[in-house]
């Protein structure tokens, strides 16, 4: 009966690898022809009649510094170009497209693996979405509104705009002869200097804010000639405010951490203190707001609604779910794990496996993040090598969040293996490559060096290609190190 389980998920384990591997082709495959497209368009460049040739060299060679920062984007492996997760946000993004004429038709999408929520263009008909920009939103008209106003700085060629600006401010004899007087001076340097740039700083801050305007209205026009819902698009505004503000949905935290059953760590919940020494800081936006580069949300909000002439009041427009963007959402989740794991963070990795359980009650995959997570933390903080991946507490944290970030970094050895004992009583058998990571790791726990040489020489290549492989690179440093195993050949010693 053993053999026969070993043997079944054993085929599982390499059909899920070969689907990987089709799925990292076809990636790679789409990566390869947007650089291509990106480097055939770049490749004539246009002399600007209005510079001079020292001008013109230096936004030549600013020209080059972006393509090679794209390129170098797209060859990192952040960047997802197939798969389904890929193909659902594609297809919102080709319905505006196609909508619209005027859009340039070779524009391409990319989702990019990062947890932050942002989305941007560098200007060359490529338009980047980060997989925490998706995390927060609900439906796919707040992803429509994100893309057309992406679009729109590139159709609007803001990125072309303000490079023409850089340089004719670098290349401004005017301003350097007045920059050498200031600094002849005996006296007054830094009023005289602040005198003299502050009045360009804030024009160029309120320059930034008007090109987030006018990407807001033209892209508001893109999404009109769609079939999203605009009320819905709308409604996007509140997920921004909840991030500005650091305000994230709540999770049922005590369940995940299991404090009815674990009284150690219920006592360090009890002590959790949300501001730092420093206390909390609120920032006021009536007076910074023409030191900010971009609008505040809601006043971009205001905006929108005035000229789709609807209703301007903020709190109608609550974002709710719509069907499609549920299919996607698990996606997304397992994504927001797989982030943090690359960000080798386990308070992010446990903080985003307990949210996508708090959603998904019988997700097995986020049970098994918890187990790998919980077990070689136990294993590190025991080694006293657990600190550089554990995330302190910040008090721009949404609350959650930071509470995690608390317990996380206080909890024991053994508060880690009775979580992991509880998650292990629902998980019998991990996916590859979390399975023989964490065969490792309870080897190395319980010294069994003999069974570890021949698991490691087995499995060590497959976890290198992994975002588990930093915990492999400590544990081989440790017992390289401490034990003198010299069958281990750490990565870096």
């Amino acid at each position: 009966m053993k053999k026969r389980t070993f043997i079944f998920f054993l085929i599982i384990a390499l059909s899920n690898w070969k689907l990987v591997s089709q799925t990292v082709e076809e990636n790679r495959a789409e990566i390869d022809e947007i650089k291509q497209q990106l480097l055939e368009q770049n490749l004539n460049f246009i002399f600007q009649d209005d510079l001079n040739k020292t001008q013109y060299e230096l936004l030549k060679k600013k020209h080059k510094q972006k393509i090679d920062a794209e390129l170098k984007l797209l060859n990192s492996d952040g960047i997802v170009a197939s798969g389904e997760l890929y193909l659902k946000i594609n297809s919102i993004f080709d319905k505006i497209v196609k909508a619209n004429p005027t859009i340039p038709q070779n524009t391409r999408l990319v989702l990019y693996r990062s947890n932050d929520f942002n989305a941007f263009t560098m200007g060359d008909n490529i338009i980047f979405i980060h997989i925490g920009l998706l995390n927060d939103l609900k439906n796919e008209s707040q992803i429509a509104l994100v893309i057309s106003h992406e679009i729109a700085h590139n159709v609007l060629n803001h990125v072309e705009e303000s490079m023409v600006e850089s340089v004719i401010r670098e290349t401004d004899k005017s301003l350097e002869k007045d920059i050498s007087v200031i600094l002849r001076t005996e006296y007054g340097k830094v009023s005289a200097l602040n005198s003299l740039m502050l009045p360009r700083i804030l024009e160029s801050r309120e320059k930034s804010r008007r090109h987030e305007f006018d990407a807001d209205s033209l892209g508001l026009i893109f999404l009109k000639n769609t079939q999203f819902q605009l009320s819905d698009a709308l409604s996007m505004f509140h997920a921004m405010e909840k991030r500005t503000k650091h305000i994230s949905d709540s999770i049922d935290y005590k369940k995940c951490f299991h404090l009815s059953s674990i009284a150690s760590i219920e006592a360090l919940d009890a002590e959790y203190e949300r501001e730092s020494s420093l206390g909390t800081f609120i920032k006021d936006e009536s007076i910074l707001s023409y030191l900010a580069t971009h609008p505040y949300d809601r006043e971009r909000f205001y905006k929108l609604a005035k000229i789709l002439n609807v209703d301007t009041t903020f709190t109608n427009y609550i974002p709710k779910y719509d069907e499609n963007y549920k299919l996607i959402e698990e996606q997304i989740g397992i994504e927001m794990i797989q982030n943090s794991w690359r960000n080798k963070n386990f308070s992010e990795v446990i903080y985003h496996s307990m949210r996508h359980l708090q959603k998904h009650t019988d997700s097995k995959e986020a049970k098994e993040h918890l187990m790998l997570a919980f077990k070689a933390l136990g294993f590190m903080k025991k080694k006293r090598i657990a600190g550089k991946y554990l995330q302190l507490q910040n008090p721009k944290f949404p609350e959650d969040f930071d509470r995690i970030c608390a317990i996380t970094y206080l909890i024991s050895p053994a508060d880690c293996n009775a979580l992991f004992t509880i998650y292990q009583a629902d998980v019998a058998i991990l996916v590859s490559p979390k399975s023989e990571m964490l065969a490792i790791v309870q080897q190395v726990d319980q010294e069994d060096y003999e069974s570890l040489e021949i698991t490691w020489k087995e499995n060590k290549e497959i976890i290198y290609q992994s975002n588990y492989s930093f915990i492999l690179e400590e544990i081989e440093k440790y017992l390289y190190t401490n034990k003198k195993l010299t069958f281990l050949k750490p990565k870096h010693k």
